[in-house]
Formats: structure tokens, sequence, C-alpha cells
């Protein structure tokens, strides 16, 4: 008899955890994807470095920012473009010797997934 009431018991013990770790499976937010940060810089580079320092600078002068990543940012992503398009706009001015290719990416739950590519080419 206590055998009997022992398998019972575990029986429903698995039981139990099976649903619970049904429901917690089918949670929305499995779907929701979570900012974890922005980072910005280059992804290619081939010039000199007082070139990209102030390609560096253009940009995160253009956005506000200060350090490479960041975690939050008013306006959210179509903020960010339009101000990177302003940076864009004063380096579009400029004539460098290398060839850059400048990025403001975004860390989420689901991946790395790219905000704002610049890219300039040796003139």
């Amino acid at each position: 008899m206590k055998v009997k009431k022992m398998l019972f018991a575990m029986f429903a013990l698995v039981c139990v955890m099976a649903v619970s770790v049904s429901f917690s499976s089918c949670s929305s937010s499995d779907d929701d994807e979570t900012l974890l940060y922005y980072k910005l810089g280059f992804t290619k580079m081939n010039g000199n470095p007082t070139e990209a320092s102030l390609i560096d600078d253009a940009f995160k002068a253009a956005l506000g920012v200060s350090s490479d990543e960041f975690k939050t940012y008013p306006g959210g992503d179509e903020k960010i473009k339009s101000n990177c398009d302003k940076a864009a706009s004063q380096l579009k001015e400029m004539t460098f010797e290398g060839s850059y290719t400048y990025e403001v990416s975004k860390m989420t739950s689901k991946g790395v997934s790219a905000v704002y590519t610049w890219n300039s080419s040796a003139k």
C-alpha cells in the first residue's frame, strides 16, 4: 500500500511539473524583444587614427553620447537614425584618405541588429 501511494505521489509531481513547464513556454514574454544596449563604432576601418577620431566624434556629438555603449535613447531607433543623418551630412563635406564603415547597432534579447550604417571610401 505504501509503495502504491509513493508511486501515485511521484506521478502527481511529474504531472504538475509538466503542466508548469508547458504554461511557461507559452508565455508571451518569449515574443517580446528586450533592449539590452546600443553600441557604436567602426565595423571596418582602413585609414588613420586622426580621421577615425574625427568620424567617431561627429557621431557621438550628433547622438549626444560620450561613450561607445548606452542603454537607452530618447526617441529610440528613429531618433538615432535622424541624428546619425546629421553627422553623415557634416562628414559628407570632408575628404578622407581612408575608407570607413561606422555603425550604430542594438543588442536585444533576440540578437544584434544595425540601426544605422555610414560608409566612406577614400577619394
